[in-house]
């Protein structure tokens, strides 16, 4: 006998949609008894073992929500776990159709049985149409708020100059990416390997660890003396952080007493040798380019515990007491959780916000020689902590998106001296009174590099005030701002001005390392002033200065991350440097890689389209080897892949790579065909680019095309939508 079922239902129910099946009979009570889900859904779906927490780890390393099933009652209603749960791309795409349904035509009227709308919805309708209606005269004003993209756990707020609103300012593309990264997940969810596994996307001190029953259990955690002298030694050898922070001669002294009492010695000065430890472990592990998978494993393992004794330091500490040697442990603490992120953490904003204001209720933000009772030399090291600072504020809000937390207005902190600690050490010992002179600018020092900085730092600091402001800034405000900018460039000390790889073989690693970074600062500054205008299209293109520096400061900054890729392998000239390379600089490549994504895709390319492609295809393979550690690196590779085969009008050479592995096809595009099983030059197989994406990537029917001015085809699903804004608030 035959059992009929009823065609599954959608159902929304406060914004969640679940399949269920209407008329599914279930096997009576009596011969039958529900097993209560204790994984979340994902889990139980994957057959991936679940811890049961919410979020629960899986969920959490891939940004996914976390659901767990209600268990019911023997008897009661259950949805059935095995059908597929709808995607938020199909939920997101789902409810955009439905805006469009109720969205009016331009020359339609109302009929009896339209359906009419009101409150949030209309409203955002209305906005819509107006925005659509403005005429863009100076820059970009729909982009000046920003954007926001809700969801189900949380509401981010983005910058309108952070590469993620750029790359929303490109609808298809957006929704190309994001559909891929989509596929991704579904298809390496099942990966419970754990050597590929990624560390925890929050920072301990935030969330809490088990606390320290005692001194003697932390102490207990550190490697033998042999073992921590070669991690001290590498810190100081190899870590610019050490100069900028602490004093390398006082460490020492601190450093041999305590291994003649270690429970005599303060829990926070411990707390700060632990992250000394820390980072030696993940700047060798990144340094070291011959390793199995056991030994990275270990590593690992070593990264976490220390973690959790630097959290537990400082929380016997009472941290937020401000005692000796905290502010250092908390910076030092920061920068681990900088470093073990591959991608930007909203934690790490959190993070530092408590150390900015540490720092400010210590009274760093107020120079010392206001204040009786600071010594010339801690007068000094404060100076270089402060320095250190402002360069966090910096980076960090614009890897978040958001406004910088330390204001001009807030500080009068002087810049350090261009001494080396040998210099200090008189004036530590008492063997003086007040601070040496500063040595010339020409000669190098390992401070001279964070006096450079943060020369630029505050040149930045004027463009974030300018971008981050609730209403929009003149153009002759800019280019004050972009004058500032370039008197800071002006003022760099020799030895940290930009200059060919070539005419640095003599220099050091560190003076390397400083001049890129600080170049890459520099071009950051420009893009974040005139990206605004690079789609402007005013009368008479008074903002041709604006697209024209635009342009050459996201090339030049694609040019620097061609350097970094190349001389940070092994054998390369800063190849110590590498574990710097990180999110540090890589937030500022994807914003140029997006520009010049955007300007390909829009064809405003200011006649140097070869230009724009030829690097395009450069940092291309550059984000696909850094795309098995990072999702925005893997979300870079797949943009510039798009465009350059949209620009290409078909699947011709822009689709290949000349890496040096010798790997000629896309990863992306190939592992979309091995999906689908189909490969290039199969009957039928439309050699269109946005046809293919749409066929091998999105994984959705080919519609039918149509003829644009340029006569490429573009297929039409029903998950493109009209371009969206930069301030859409996305549901």
């Amino acid at each position: 006998m035959s059992k009929a079922f009823q065609q599954p239902l959608l159902i929304s129910s406060e914004g969640d949609r679940r399949w269920v099946d209407a008329g599914k009979p279930r096997p009576s009570t009596s011969r039958r008894r529900d097993k209560p889900q204790l994984s979340c859904n994902l889990c139980r779906q994957k057959k991936l073992r679940c811890d049961r927490q919410q979020p629960c780890y899986n969920c959490a390393g891939r940004g996914l929500s976390c659901i767990y099933a209600q268990n019911p009652d023997n008897g009661a209603p259950s949805s059935s776990i095995g059908e597929p749960q709808p995607t938020l791309q199909d939920r997101l795409a789902h409810l955009e159709r439905l805006v469009k349904v109720l969205m009016p035509g331009p020359s339609s009227q109302s009929s009896p049985n339209a359906v009419t709308t009101s409150g949030a919805i209309g409203d955002v309708m209305s906005a819509r149409i107006h925005d659509n209606s403005l005429v863009d005269t100076s820059a970009d004003v729909r982009s000046e708020c920003g954007s926001i993209s809700a969801t189900a756990t949380e509401l981010p707020y983005i910058g309108d100059d952070h590469w993620a609103a750029i790359l929303e300012s490109i609808s298809d593309l957006k929704h190309q990416v994001d559909r891929d990264e989509q596929t991704r997940m579904d298809d390496t969810i099942g990966d419970d390997n754990p050597y590929t596994r990624r560390p925890s996307p929050h920072a301990l001190l935030l969330y809490g660890c088990p606390r320290a029953r005692s001194r003697e259990e932390i102490l207990s955690a550190l490697p033998p003396k042999p073992a921590v002298d070669r991690y001290v030694s590498f810190y100081f050898n190899h870590l610019s952080l050490a100069y900028s922070v602490i004093h390398s001669h006082s460490f020492l002294g601190e450093y041999q007493k305590f291994w003649e009492a270690p429970f005599e010695t303060p829990i926070a000065w411990i707390g700060l040798l632990f992250t000394i430890i820390c980072l030696s472990v993940i700047a060798s592990k990144d340094n070291d380019e011959i390793r199995d998978k056991a030994e990275d494993e270990r590593s690992r393992l070593q990264i976490d515990s220390y973690q959790e004794k630097i959290v537990q330091c400082l929380i016997l500490a009472e941290y937020t007491r401000t005692g000796p040697h905290i502010l250092e442990t908390m910076i030092h603490y920061a920068h681990i959780e900088f470093a073990i992120h591959p991608d930007a953490n909203t934690d790490l904003w959190y993070l530092f916000g408590i150390v900015a204001n540490m720092a400010m209720r210590m009274g760093f933000h107020r120079d010392a020689r206001y204040f009786k009772g600071i010594t010339p030399f801690q007068a000094e090291m404060q100076r270089r902590i402060w320095s250190s600072l402002l360069m966090g504020n910096i980076i960090i809000a614009g890897q978040v998106g958001m406004p910088r937390m330390i204001s001009a207005t807030q500080y009068d902190t002087a810049e350090p001296r261009n001494l080396t600690d040998a210099d200090l050490d008189l004036v530590h010992t008492g063997g003086m009174t007040g601070l040496p002179p500063s040595r010339p600018e020409t000669e190098y020092t390992p401070i001279l590099g964070v006096i450079a900085m943060r020369r630029i730092v505050e040149a930045l600091g004027q463009i974030s005030e300018l971008r981050a402001a609730v209403t929009a800034c003149t153009y002759e405000e800019v280019m004050r701002a972009d004058s500032a900018l370039q008197r800071a460039a002006d003022s760099m000390p020799p030895p940290m001005k930009m200059k060919p790889m070539a005419a640095s073989i003599t220099d050091s690693p560190h003076a390397i390392m400083w001049r890129l970074f600080i170049g890459h600062l520099f071009y950051k500054g420009q893009i974040m002033l005139h990206q605004p205008y690079m789609f402007a299209s005013a009368t008479g293109n008074i903002h041709a200065y604006s697209q024209e520096t635009c342009l050459d400061a996201s090339l030049n900054m694609l040019e620097i991350q061609g350097i970094l890729d190349e001389e940070t392998r092994p054998g390369g000239q800063i190849s110590m440097m590498r574990w710097r390379v990180s999110l540090i600089m890589n937030n500022q490549f994807l914003t140029a890689t997006m520009i010049l994504c955007s300007m390909l895709h829009r064809g405003v390319t200011l006649r140097r389209e070869e230009e724009i492609k030829s690097e395009l295809r450069k940092t291309r393979t550059v984000w696909m080897r850094g795309s098995r550690n990072s999702r925005e690196a893997q979300k870079a590779a797949e943009a510039v892949s798009f465009v350059l085969c949209e620009s290409a009008g078909g699947l011709s050479t822009e689709l290949f790579s000349a890496g040096p592995s010798g790997q000629l096809l896309d990863p992306f595009m190939l592992d979309a065909i091995n999906r689908e099983g189909v490969c290039f030059g199969e009957p039928g197989l439309s050699t269109d680019p946005m046809e293919t994406f749409d066929c091998l990537v999105l994984e959705t029917p080919a519609a039918p095309s149509e003829e644009t001015p340029n006569g490429n085809s573009v297929v039409e699903t029903d998950l493109v939508e009209p371009d969206l804004d930069f301030g859409d608030v996305r549901i």
